[in-house]
C-alpha cells in the first residue's frame, strides 16, 4: 500500500445525530465527566482531540454501513461492529488508505466499541487490530519532502492572486485567500491537523499590538504541553486582511470566533483543510503535500539552513514555572527563534548555493 491517505472525500463521516440511538447515548455516558459523587465514564479521562478523532473514525465507519443500509437503528451498543462488518470495511480501506492509517482506524473503532460495551468481548477485534499492527509500513515520505520557503511562498502566491482577481467573485476570492493563508502559516507553525482547525480569534489566536501568535491550552494539543508560536512579522498584515475583509465573506462569520470557515459557513473540519491543501500544493508542485509533512518540510529546511542548533523553528514549549522571569525569557527565546526561521523563509533562492 502506498501513500499517506486520508479517507476518500467521497465518503462522509455519519453525522452523531444520525448514529443509532444506543451508541449515541452510550458514547455520550461514556465522556460524561466525574462528578462529587460520580467517577464518570470510562472515556471521561481522554483529552478532547483524542475523543473527537475517535469519534470522527467511528462515525466513518457507521457511515460505510448506512451507505449500504446495514445499519441496525435499534439494536444494543456497538451491534454494528461485527467481524462480517469489520472486515469488510478493512478490505473497503485497503483500497483507499495507507496500511499505517488502516491500522489506525481499526484502533480507533476497537477503542471506541469497547467504550461502549465494556462488558462484550472483544479479543477477536484486538487480534486483528494487531495483525494490522504488524503489517503497516510508512511509505518513505523523503522523495515528497521540499523546501518550507517554497510552501510559505505558494501561500503568498495564492492571497497575492486573490487580491489580483478583479473579475472572480468576492467569495471565490475570500476562499482562495483562505486557502493561501492557511498554507502559509502553516509553513510558519506546522500545527497538527486538530490544532490547525480549531484556531479561534481571541483564543488560540491572538494579537497583541500589531503581532499575532498562536497560544494553545496543553489540554488541546497532543504531547499535553502547552504550545506558544510568536508568528513572523510578514503574517500580521496578511492575518489582518483576511479577518476584516475577506472572512466577513463566508456565511455566519459573526457567529463563531473559529478562523477558518467552509463554504456553507460551517468551521471548517479536518478533512476539509486537509484536502484543500493536498489540492493547493498537487496544483502547484504535483504532488500532494499534506498539513502533517509540513512538519517534516519545516524540519529539514531548518536543519540545512541553521543546523542541529536550529531544531524546529517554532518551538512547543512545556510551562511549568509560573515565575514572571522564566516567562519573560521563554518569550525571549520565542523571539530569537521567531527571527531565525523569518530568515530561512525570506531567503532568495540563490542563497542556497553560498
Amino acid at each position: 500500500m502506498t501513500g499517506h491517505r486520508r479517507n476518500s472525500p467521497s465518503q462522509k463521516a455519519l453525522p452523531l445525530a444520525d448514529w443509532p440511538r444506543i451508541d449515541r447515548e452510550a458514547w455520550g455516558a461514556a465522556q460524561e465527566t466525574a462528578g462529587v459523587l460520580y467517577d464518570g465514564g470510562v472515556a471521561s479521562h481522554l483529552k478532547p482531540h483524542t475523543r473527537r478523532d475517535l469519534t470522527r473514525r467511528y462515525a466513518y465507519f457507521l457511515s460505510f454501513l448506512a451507505q449500504r443500509r446495514r445499519l441496525d437503528p435499534h439494536g444494543f451498543a456497538a451491534a454494528s461492529v461485527t467481524e462480517q462488518n469489520i472486515l469488510d470495511y478493512v478490505c473497503y480501506l485497503e483500497a483507499r488508505v495507507s496500511s499505517v492509517t488502516l491500522a489506525q482506524s481499526l484502533r480507533k473503532i476497537a477503542q471506541v466499541a469497547s467504550f461502549l460495551d465494556p462488558r462484550r468481548d472483544w479479543r477477536w477485534l484486538r487480534r486483528l487490530v494487531r495483525r494490522l499492527q504488524l503489517r503497516a509500513r510508512p511509505r518513505d515520505r523523503r522523495s515528497d519532502v521540499m523546501e518550507i520557503r517554497e510552501l510559505y511562498r505558494l501561500g503568498l502566491q495564492l492571497m497575492h492572486e486573490a487580491d489580483k482577481a478583479a473579475k472572480a467573485t468576492a467569495f471565490s476570492r475570500a476562499l482562495l485567500y483562505r486557502d493561501g493563508l492557511i498554507i502559509a502559516l502553516l509553513a510558519a507553525d506546522p500545527l497538527r491537523l486538530a490544532n490547525g482547525t480549531g484556531l479561534e480569534i481571541g483564543r488560540t489566536l491572538i494579537k497583541d499590538g500589531a503581532t499575532w501568535s498562536f497560544n494553545i491550552p496543553a489540554e488541546e494539543t497532543k504531547a499535553g504541553r502547552l504550545h506558544i508560536a510568536i508568528l513572523p512579522d510578514w503574517s500580521a498584515p496578511c492575518i489582518d486582511r483576511y479577518i476584516e475583509r475577506y472572512r466577513p465573506l463566508f456565511r455566519n462569520a459573526d457567529a463563531t470566533s473559529r478562523l477558518w470557515l467552509s463554504r456553507n459557513g460551517r468551521p471548517l473540519d479536518d478533512d476539509s483543510l486537509y484536502h484543500l491543501v493536498c489540492k493547493r500544493t498537487y496544483e502547484t508542485f504535483g504532488k500532494k503535500i499534506n498539513p502533517h509533512l509540513f512538519r517534516a518540510c519545516l524540519a529539514t529546511s531548518a536543519a540545512v539552513h541553521h543546523g542541529a542548533q536550529m531544531g524546529l523553528a517554532m518551538t512547543v514549549l512545556d510551562h511549568k514555572s509560573k515565575e514572571v522571569m522564566q516567562r519573560h525569557y521563554i518569550h525571549a527565546q520565542m523571539i530569537d527563534a521567531v527571527r531565525a526561521y523569518q530568515d530561512v523563509l525570506l531567503a532568495e533562492p540563490e542563497d542556497e548555493d553560498q
